[in-house]
């Protein structure tokens, strides 16, 4: 997951789940191997600090076919 992905929270119990959101940064381990990220949900005009764990990088049109000239 790196800077400026869309992603999406996909944890059925998250208040936020099916949400989609940007990547705007990282805060520090959760635990040695869940970092919090930073997601800036342009719906709720607001970030927040997520865990890794419970983001999945939403796919787009162009992920599978390549760009678009």
């Amino acid at each position: 997951m790196e800077l400026g992905d869309m992603v999406v929270v996909d944890h059925p119990r998250h208040p936020f789940h099916g949400l989609v959101g940007k990547v705007i940064g990282r805060r520090g381990n959760r635990t040695p191997d869940d970092l919090w990220m930073l997601i800036f949900f342009s719906s709720k005009m607001r970030s927040y600090l997520i865990p890794e764990s419970i983001l999945r990088v939403e796919k787009t049109e162009t992920d599978a076919t390549g760009p678009v000239h």
